[in-house]
């Protein structure tokens, strides 16, 4: 019998392999004892199959989800039955909402161990119910050879339906029955290549031509689709400017990049100057909410949602036209057409841009400040550089005050929008990059301090930055902040986290960066794995926001009023 599954689990894992994937994440256990050996002897002898190991499966799951971030193709992710395969739940739910083909294998009691009280043994049939594109069950220990062309068949379907758009997590349930010791040094088994032969094709834009020489924005939103370069050159061949979400990474090029910030200041006089006529939008939900509200008040724009990649999502429901297509055979098809643009608009928009880059920087230089860590890490960093981006406040700061250069990578869990499992998703898309950065909150380091633990493993390079504010600072700008008896108990939660000792439990440099000044020598120093720690204050940082945006909203809109 060991034989039979020897050769069915070598079926499964090289049809894995043949489709693209080839990296890893492996949280041991007794139950996945034949599927993990197996692929170790495998991985011996390919130099291009990576294994990961991590004993925390939630931090194995996030990591996973950051090596598909950056390498853009799928990852498996392998762990013992029972609750180990719940703690990949979180991932894979940001899995889904993020489009990110993980394949998820969870090995599992056989049959006869099912629903009758035998120890480590949960109902594990499609366990991440709609958070998975597909689910199925192999049984690898059957000798009968339709069996063993079915898993052959099927380990490679499963791949090409999770990198299918819109791309999408999927689970494979291995039943394994003792004894689990497989046989090694066996020969590899043959098995027909399954081959995908789709071909994007031309689209049809005929209809464009009513807007020849009119006002035609882009919008860049967060993509796992590399379109960077495409969408640069249509915004400035077709005189069509492109707003940039922190997300997109299409910034460090002549783009848009401070949008959120007028159409959030700006007065509905001021602003009805930038109305366009028709919007093109690319990728999926915007950081910003502010241009997303401004979209869904256009009381004229037509827009078009680009949905291979995240399904028809579109919150603001300003959506009239719809492309589920291959974001660049869009690109290609929309720089086929002769429709041009207007070239007023496109200067106004760049002029409008610049003005708010040079007075916000004018006002953030003034003082030190939870705004100006986005800055100073884009000002400190090279354009190879990699960022992460935690959720909350982070995100919402680099979307407003980082200054890209073009060739950087920027990234964040925006699918599901939480701050658990940022360490080790940020650790996962590090893993190519000799230059990486983290920012990150005092909460969310804490959910996920364990992820740490693959850093030092694997000798990550990684300089992360915690801003502690001792609780959930975004919280500070939200109603709930009124409730002023609960507030902090509720909301606020401080948890008075030592940073300093968790860098040196996981032999991480650390540095107190909580003035300008420490703060640029601390990310000048040559430490490959450093944590910097930046104490702020809750309520000094809300004020901060809310000087700067006040004194800016008059200057922008003064600058406006004189422009038009």
């Amino acid at each position: 019998m060991s034989g039979v599954m020897t050769k069915n689990i070598k079926l499964l894992l090289l049809g894995l392999i043949q489709q693209g994937v080839e990296q890893f994440v492996i949280s041991p256990g007794s139950r996945s004892t034949p599927v993990v050996l197996i692929l170790a002897e495998l991985a011996k002898k390919k130099a291009n199959v990576k294994l990961f190991v991590d004993v925390d499966e939630r931090s194995a799951s996030f990591f996973g989800l950051g090596l598909a971030k950056d390498s853009h193709q799928p990852v498996a992710l392998i762990c013992t039955s029972g609750t180990a395969a719940t703690e990949y739940s979180s991932a894979v739910a940001e899995a889904k909402l993020s489009n990110l083909p993980l394949i998820v294998i969870t090995t599992d009691r056989p049959m006869e161990l099912t629903n009758i009280g035998a120890p480590q043994a949960i109902d594990q049939v499609d366990l991440y119910g709609n958070n998975t594109k597909y689910f199925t069950q192999l049984q690898v220990q059957d000798n009968a050879e339709s069996v063993s062309d079915f898993i052959s068949f099927e380990s490679q379907r499963i791949v090409l339906l999770a990198k299918q758009d819109p791309k999408a997590p999927v689970q494979i349930n291995l039943p394994l029955r003792k004894p689990l010791m497989p046989e090694f040094e066996t020969p590899d088994p043959t098995f027909q290549k399954l081959e995908d032969l789709s071909n994007p094709t031309k689209i049809d834009f005929s209809w464009l031509k009513q807007f020849q020489n009119k006002k035609v924005m882009l919008i860049a939103g967060p993509t796992n689709t590399t379109i960077a370069d495409e969408l640069v050159q249509l915004s400035h061949h077709k005189n069509w400017p492109l707003v940039s979400d922190i997300l997109s990474n299409t910034r460090g090029f002549e783009v848009i990049e401070n949008f959120d910030l007028t159409t959030k200041l700006l007065d509905s006089d001021s602003i009805s100057n930038y109305q366009p006529d028709l919007v093109l939008k690319f990728g999926a939900t915007l950081v910003s909410a502010n241009i997303s509200n401004w979209l869904k008040n256009l009381p004229t724009a037509v827009t078009i949602v680009n949905c291979s990649n995240n399904g028809l999502s579109d919150h603001t429901l300003s959506s009239n036209k719809v492309l589920f297509d291959d974001p660049k055979t869009i690109v290609t098809s929309l720089l086929e057409t002769d429709v041009i643009g207007s070239k007023a608009y496109f200067e106004a928009m760049e002029q409008l841009d610049q003005e708010t880059s040079a007075l916000k920087t004018k006002i953030v230089d003034q003082q030190f400040s939870e705004m100006s860590l986005p800055k100073i890490m884009g000002e400190h960093s090279s354009d190879q550089a990699n960022f992460f981006i935690s959720n909350s406040m982070p995100v919402r700061d680099f979307e407003n005050y980082f200054a890209a250069k073009a060739g950087q990578s920027i990234y964040c869990n925006r699918g599901a929008n939480g701050i658990d499992g940022v360490v080790s998703t940020a650790l996962g898309t590090a893993m190519r990059h000799l230059e990486n950065y983290l920012l990150i909150g005092d909460l969310a380091m804490f959910h996920d301090m364990n992820g740490l633990m693959m850093a030092k493993r694997y000798q990550i390079p990684i300089t992360i930055v915690v801003v502690n504010n001792d609780g959930g600072g975004i919280f500070s700008f939200l109603p709930q902040a009124t409730a002023k008896d609960y507030f902090e108990m509720l909301f606020g939660t401080p948890q008075d986290i030592n940073i300093e000792k968790m860098a040196y439990l996981y032999d991480f440099s650390y540095f107190d960066g909580s003035t300008s000044e420490k703060f640029k020598q601390a990310l000048a120093s040559q430490n490959q794995q450093k944590i910097i720690e930046v104490t702020s204050d809750r309520n000094n940082n809300l004020q901060q926001h809310q000087d700067l945006e006040k004194t800016l909203q008059k200057e922008l809109n003064d600058f406006v009023r004189n422009q038009h």
